[in-house]
């Protein structure tokens, strides 16, 4: 279209949006069908292309998102997801975006805006390029500069330098990456010897021909692994050692610590005892996902207890189990206030308890699910003779309640026997939260069976 006149364009580009995209299609079609030995046929696609181009609308406000797509699976809101998956918050990008908008690459950023093309062109990889420069440069500049370095600290904080790196390396490789991540999955549930062995020749690759990408293309594979400590599959491979004793002082420990900032992550979120059940199930998921990495990184790798690895992981286990067993601990005290324990007076009669408020049970509840459910991880976490006694002396508790509000039951009439029958329902629930729902539902049939 190079050598039309402007108004044969528009008049070219009115005929092409007048015709149905059905035969738009047929033609475009035709055309890709005959470009490969057809040197017309090539020269007409090259026309449908640019047609096609303009039936597209300009980028403009997704110029950022279609920038920033290399960053895009690091972004997440600070502590929201584990740092695997975090470098970047959305205000980072919205920060850069305006930086190179308003002061370092202006003509780039409308360039974008205009840009017709859609995310998966070429183009774009050539635009983050650019914006790498452009952020290098800048970054480079503060660095000399002191008011520029100034400008900096307050633009992004006083920690920035890291976080801007790697926006750089991630934009300057993005093709690179893109090229060698086409072949994983979006979700590998098992990181088999087939996978590993490809991320390893490619990592070889990107090695040869961009080295301070290939760490990047790990971090990234292990993003989407469900079992991330099995990275450490290619990390052996790669390394051609099964521990840590030299690959923790090799480029590879950017892998190990991130998986070990996983860990920590997880052990950190630990320290709040669940006050409802969904709070229990949620902080079960955590607990579960804690012990999946704390023995995933030994199962796959000899992580050496004297080593930096070593050290590091230990220290989390003991923290994790401490505050596992403290959250455990809090059992006793929620069924004081959530469990309608009946008592025996000095002659024998049982005496009532007050119905318990809603959050007392709602928080027993939560406790003994999460008590319960421990158990499935018990060993692991090293805290398997807590788990016991504890739940032993729940279960032997709510037991000894449910059979008195059962003679309750059994012995009352009017609003004593509603209140006994209320009682007994919550009993029963929370033997059902802690997994004892054989026990559970026999203290409703002998409650039923006491009030006929």
């Amino acid at each position: 279209m190079a050598n039309l006149s402007p108004t044969q364009r528009t008049k070219l580009e009115a005929l092409w949006r007048s015709m149905p995209s059905r035969m738009r299609a047929g033609l475009y079609a035709a055309a890709q069908a005959g470009a490969a030995t057809d040197p017309q046929s090539g020269d007409l696609l090259a026309v449908f292309d640019e047609l096609e181009a303009l039936m597209t609308e300009p980028a403009g406000d997704l110029a950022k998102a279609y920038l920033f797509e290399p960053l895009r699976a690091l972004t997440a809101e600070p502590d929201s997801v584990p740092p695997s998956k975090f470098r970047f918050s959305p205000d980072d990008l919205s920060k850069m975006w305006g930086w190179l908008g308003r002061q370092i690459a202006k003509d780039l950023v409308e360039e974008a805006r205009k840009c017709r093309k859609p995310v998966s062109d070429p183009v774009w990889h050539d635009f983050r390029a650019r914006a790498a420069a452009a952020l290098a440069e800048a970054v480079a500049r503060a660095d000399r500069v002191p008011k520029d370095m100034t400008a900096l600290d307050k633009r992004f904080g006083p920690h920035c330098r890291s976080m801007l790196h790697d926006a750089i390396d991630l934009l300057r490789f993005s093709e690179r990456i893109a090229d060698v991540m086409v072949g994983i999955p979006a979700v590998v549930d098992d990181f088999d010897a087939e996978l590993c062995e490809q991320v390893r020749a490619q990592h070889e690759q990107l090695i040869t021909e961009a080295p301070e990408s290939a760490v990047w293309f790990l971090l990234l594979v292990m993003g989407r692994l469900t079992s991330p400590w099995q990275i450490f599959r290619v990390v052996e491979k790669i390394g051609r050692r099964g521990d840590d004793l030299v690959v923790s002082k090799t480029e590879l420990a950017a892998v190990g610590d991130t998986v070990l900032a996983d860990t920590g992550y997880f052990s950190a979120k630990l320290k709040q005892p669940p006050a409802s059940r969904a709070e229990a199930e949620r902080y079960f998921e955590l607990f579960a996902r804690y012990v999946g990495y704390s023995t995933g990184m030994v199962q796959e790798f000899g992580i050496r207890k004297d080593g930096r690895w070593g050290r590091s992981l230990f220290g989390l286990r003991a923290e994790a189990s401490t505050n596992v067993e403290k959250v455990m601990e809090k059992v006793p005290l929620a069924l004081d206030t959530g469990l309608p324990e009946p008592r025996r007076g000095k002659s024998g009669r049982i005496i009532p308890a007050q119905l318990p408020p809603t959050a007392a049970i709602e928080r027993a509840n939560g406790l003994l699910y999460f008590l319960h459910r421990a158990r499935e991880h018990a060993n692991a976490a090293a805290i398997a003779s807590a788990q016991k006694r504890l739940y032993d002396q729940a279960e032997r508790r709510m037991q000894d309640a449910g059979k008195m509000l059962v003679d309750l039951v059994a012995g009352s009439s009017g609003q004593s026997r509603v209140s006994a029958q209320e009682c007994l329902a919550i009993v029963a629930d929370l033997l059902d939260a802690a997994g004892s729902s054989e026990t559970a539902e026999l203290l409703r049939r002998r409650g039923s069976a006491a009030a006929a």
